[in-house]
């Protein structure tokens, strides 16, 4: 490979090494760039090098200085021996392009941030959203202290002692409210704001605990941020139906209380004349009679009306009351009278005006005798001008049937007053004319709805 004069002027070991004068012409170790001086450089490599067998050394030129025109070959990447480490640097990361952060972090600070309409974020919901938060913890620690409320059958009271289980407030209430004393058919729920729970066991688990699981509860205080008004913890129970025409085998409803008495049973409920139910226990010391409190073998009744026709339509109403306010001038108020028939061919109503003598206080008329299969007459309105809408003394004594009635009065006013009864055979029972005429519904906004508060009336001796 070297001549001799040029291997040993070369490897004189007494000689220093001049870099500068081993090669004349083309530089075998390539283009003579910074990078491969500093690489010959090394002292220590070349003196290895010169110790090396000059087949060797051949082979380390033939490696480390191809020829100009050959191209040098991409490196081959080959794999480590399994459990020897390499000195290779790991792949970056790759960055989001508009934080400059690994697409990891960038993930992550995207759900910090607040939501965007286009490039600009809605910090005006999350300013919203924050004050409900911190609203709706307000609210709640102000609920912790108060007492839950028992409420049933339009009674309510605090429950002083909450720590007490919900069957034995059913206990301490059956005294007021019979129907509790069977524990089998009673069952439990807690009303808490817009929360209903049920309770499983209402023997074992009690009413503060209960209350205390809502108040912790994430959905409690979501419905805290949408809350109107106050916030009312309520234990109520319901009764299951009873099997219906099964009585108790010791009780019995009699006609006298003599058939009670022989029948054997050991309470008896008997009807009387005064309009109420006695209840009847005979025993050895005697027959023992008294008012009945909860008289279960009989179903509930209560005075009222039940319509079997439909609503007079609101249209119908709104011609009376017209008719009526063309009687009501600057020059004289005077009243009038209209029949509503129930057309029974064409199952519609009929509205008659009857010949009629009126003054200000009074209506001289005459009922049209029509044949009740062809119309039923339903009810009869008259007017009281500028007056209250009330039954006057004269209307109790004529209004005998047993039909509807109905005075409009201040026809002065946009909306006249109204008041309807019924005559049950010359027995008076009021009754809401939203139950016997249709009331104009006409539509609006839901938003409208949101915005009002129902306020609760407050108890009384509290301010």
């Amino acid at each position: 490979m070297f001549e001799n004069d040029r291997e040993n002027e070369m490897f004189d070991g007494g000689n220093d090494l001049d870099l500068g004068s081993i090669f004349e012409g083309e530089n075998p170790f390539g283009d003579g760039s910074a990078d491969t001086i500093a690489e010959l450089a090394d002292v220590d490599a070349v003196t290895e090098f010169a110790a090396m067998p000059e087949e060797k050394a051949d082979a380390v030129f033939s490696e480390a200085a191809p020829t100009a025109d050959v191209a040098a070959e991409p490196e081959e990447k080959t794999e480590p021996p399994q459990g020897q480490e390499t000195n290779t640097k790991p792949e970056e990361e790759e960055h989001d392009t508009q934080t400059n952060l690994p697409q990891g972090d960038a993930a992550a600070k995207a759900e910090e941030q607040p939501e965007q309409i286009g490039d600009t974020p809605n910090l005006f919901d999350a300013a919203i959203a924050k004050a409900e938060t911190k609203q709706a913890e307000s609210a709640k620690s102000g609920l912790v202290d108060k007492l839950p409320v028992f409420s049933y059958a339009k009674a309510e009271e605090a429950i002083a002692d909450p720590s007490k289980t919900f069957d034995q407030l059913r206990n301490e209430k059956a005294e007021d409210f019979p129907e509790l004393d069977d524990g089998t058919s009673v069952s439990w729920k807690m009303v808490y704001g817009t929360i209903t729970k049920s309770i499983p066991n209402p023997k074992k688990t009690t009413i503060i605990s209960m209350k205390k699981k809502i108040e912790e509860s994430k959905e409690f205080l979501d419905s805290l941020k949408k809350a109107k008004g106050d916030v009312v913890c309520k234990v109520t129970p319901s009764v299951s139906a009873k099997k219906k025409g099964v009585m108790q085998s010791y009780k019995g409803a009699f006609a006298t209380v003599a058939d009670a008495v022989t029948s054997g049973k050991v309470i008896g409920f008997v009807p009387s004349d005064d309009g109420k139910v006695y209840e009847v226990r005979p025993n050895k010391i005697g027959t023992f009679i008294a008012p009945a409190n909860n008289a279960g073998v009989y179903s509930k009744v209560r005075a009222g009306f039940i319509p079997a026709l439909p609503k007079i339509p609101n249209e119908t109403l709104a011609q009376i009351i017209s008719f009526f306010r063309s009687y009501v001038t600057a020059e004289s108020a005077l009243e009038a009278m209209v029949y509503v028939y129930w057309s029974n061919a064409e199952h519609a109503y009929v509205t008659y005006a009857p010949e009629q003598t009126v003054t200000k206080d009074s209506i001289d008329t005459t009922l049209p005798d029509l044949d009740e299969d062809d119309f039923t007459l339903v009810m009869e309105i008259h007017s009281h001008n500028t007056m209250e809408a009330f039954f006057s003394p004269t209307d109790n004594a004529d209004e005998k049937a047993t039909r509807l009635y109905t005075v409009i009065g201040r026809l002065d006013k946009l909306f006249p007053d109204l008041k309807t009864r019924a005559s049950v055979g010359g027995k008076f029972i009021d009754v809401p004319p939203a139950e016997v005429f249709e009331m104009a519904q006409e539509p609006y906004p839901q938003k409208w709805r949101d915005m009002v508060e129902i306020a609760k009336p407050k108890e009384a001796g509290k301010e």
